[in-house]
């Protein structure tokens, strides 16, 4: 048995041991040494101008990009916030309807329909419907709304679809109502823990009656 001394340690080892540790040493600083230079000649690459050689690496190494614009239907771009909106935007009074305290609001039906996406949801719409979303905050009963992110407009001729949204398209809805949701039991139960839970939940819900689509007309 002899004596060697590895990175500062006094080690008592056999002759086979210490070529063998002798041996993973010496591997891992020849890893460690072609990967700074693999990193240097990678820096030094990025660094340099693009080449048409180079256009190609370029492209593979970029990270991928998030979106940011969208496309209109002429083939332009459009920028970050006018291709995906505020999904829920309060208007002026002067384009709120005239309400009738005792015959209320009457909505002419059109063959016309619209995909709107509220926050995570997405709701096919014609007017004079009804739908309801989670509560929206900082709006009172017969406001009206509008509706900017729309992902597709149609008729009964044909159908215009958004690129992820349709430019210069909103949907008009009056808020009529503020409820609750029926009550969700939400039950957990372990099996030979003597362990069970019972709790309820009622989601808070915003009614919301389409008043217009504008975008398309009726065919």
């Amino acid at each position: 048995r002899i004596r060697a001394t590895l990175a500062g340690c006094d080690l008592a080892m056999s002759r086979h041991a210490t070529l063998r540790a002798l041996t993973t040493l010496r591997a891992s600083m020849t890893h460690a040494a072609a990967s700074t230079s693999a990193s240097m000649a990678q820096a030094s690459a990025l660094s340099a101008p693009l080449t048409s050689s180079s256009t190609r690496a370029h492209i593979a190494w970029a990270p991928a990009r998030t979106f940011a614009s969208g496309l209109t239907i002429d083939g332009g771009v459009t920028s970050a916030y006018e291709a995906v909106p505020e999904s829920v935007v309060l208007v002026s009074d002067d384009r709120k309807p005239v309400i009738d305290p005792e015959s209320g609001l009457d909505v002419a039906r059109k063959a016309v329909y619209g995909v709107v996406q509220i926050r995570s949801h997405q709701f096919k719409v014609s007017p004079d419907d009804l739908i309801l979303v989670d509560k929206i905050k900082g709006v009172d009963i017969n406001d009206v709304v509008s509706l900017p992110r729309v992902l597709m407009l149609g008729n009964k001729d044909r159908t215009v679809i958004g690129r992820p949204t349709v430019p210069g398209a909103e949907v008009l809805a009056l808020v009529e109502e503020q409820v609750r949701d029926g009550k969700k039991i939400i039950f957990k139960k372990k099996r030979r823990k003597n362990y069970r839970r019972s709790n309820g939940y009622r989601a808070q819900l915003t009614g919301l009656r389409v008043l217009e689509i504008n975008g398309i007309e009726e065919a």
